[in-house]
């Protein structure tokens, strides 16, 4: 019982000390984040009676799901391991041993919302409040896998906090919902479009902080992997998989020799084929050749950034003067892991679409 009650002493510490600092830069919202991703107007924190709330929905990044029941006005987040029903009328809510618990959701805007400080707390993740610098603070759910510290990730967060602020603002005082996204037709070099698009490969196995940021941002690219590479870590080969990513073999030397153990590799790994093939532009015309009789696809790699690349505006640089289109290769090693956050949050600030990539790239 005193373990309880100490447990509610330090949620209720907790709420207190992240509700005085509601509306730090004056501007009147809130925006949620999730790691390193800033999560669409349609998530954004509320603030009733001085304790922050958030949609219930956000937190199944962290396989934390929601489920509604509409005809009896109660609410339930749960995972493997515990649950949490919430009664929207009497305000009250227990766990699946029936311990009660005095925490409240609320419906609001068509959304369940559940108070957030005591969720992550629930639920073994953490949460910081971010001061804005006029367009907004954050609430940050975490649940270690983030790379950003809090100042680093509202720098890189800034612009497309602007242009959400200015979307909020600019169309309805209502919390917009977020449009279904749009699917673009793939460019052509002959024919380039306005809208700016981008596809991206990873040369190297990633690390797991490249596949979490890939995983917060929603996109979705190919990873080129030696034989060795994949043989010595099949879990990553097979996470790379299952988050929806393209897996192809690099060729160092002999892709005769290479691209078979690498293919026996993967898919002793994941149980797929890969059919993409990339190489040095030295062994390139060897190797195109080595995919043409194997019916394999040869992806001649576009503007490639080697691991020593120190900052993220080498790249943005990069994608800000193209036209229409551009192809990027990225190496893995420890300078992507800690730009790649930075990079993805400049696409996203731009609106622009990361396309899969294509077979041959000149």
């Amino acid at each position: 019982m005193k373990r309880r009650l100490l447990a509610f002493v330090l949620a209720v510490f907790i709420i207190v000390s992240i509700s005085a600092s509601v509306s730090a830069d004056n501007s009147g919202i809130c925006f949620t984040a999730v790691n390193d991703k800033l999560c669409e107007l349609g998530f954004m924190t509320v603030y009733v009676g001085g304790t922050a709330y958030v949609p219930g929905s956000v937190f199944s990044t962290y396989a934390v799901y929601l489920h509604y029941f509409e005809a009896t006005s109660t609410a339930m987040l749960y995972n493997s391991n515990r649950q949490i029903f919430f009664d929207l009328i009497t305000g009250n809510s227990d766990d699946s041993n029936g311990t009660y618990y005095s925490v409240s959701a609320i419906f609001k805007n068509g959304q369940v919302y559940v108070p957030v400080v005591w969720v992550c707390d629930y639920f073994g993740l953490s949460c910081s409040f971010i001061n804005g610098t006029g367009y907004g603070d954050i609430v940050r759910i975490k649940n270690g896998g983030e790379v950003l510290t809090d100042p680093q990730f509202l720098d890189a967060a800034a612009s497309l906090m602007r242009s959400r602020y200015n979307e909020y603002f600019g169309t309805a005082a209502a919390v917009p919902v977020s449009p279904a996204p749009t699917v673009l037709p793939q460019p052509t070099e002959e024919s380039p479009t306005d809208q700016p698009n981008v596809s991206i490969c990873f040369i190297g196995l990633p690390s797991t902080k490249i596949l979490d940021s890939l995983d917060n941002y929603s996109v979705n690219v190919c990873f080129f992997v030696t034989a060795k590479e994949a043989e010595d870590s099949p879990d990553i080969i097979r996470r790379i998989y299952g988050s929806g990513h393209s897996i192809g073999v690099y060729c160092t030397s002999a892709p005769e020799s290479e691209y078979s153990a690498a293919a026996e590799a993967i898919f002793t790994a994941a149980q797929i084929r890969p059919i993409l093939v990339t190489s040095p532009e030295s062994i390139s015309n060897k190797c195109t050749e080595y995919a043409n009789e194997n019916g394999f696809d040869y992806y001649k790699q576009g503007t490639l950034f080697p691991n020593n690349v120190k900052y993220a505006s080498s790249v943005t640089s990069k994608i800000e003067a193209s036209k229409g289109y551009v192809s990027l290769s990225l190496a893995t090693g420890e300078n992507m892991d800690k730009n790649l956050p930075y990079i993805l949050q400049y696409i996203a600030s731009k609106h622009i679409s990361v396309l899969p990539i294509r077979e041959t790239y000149t």
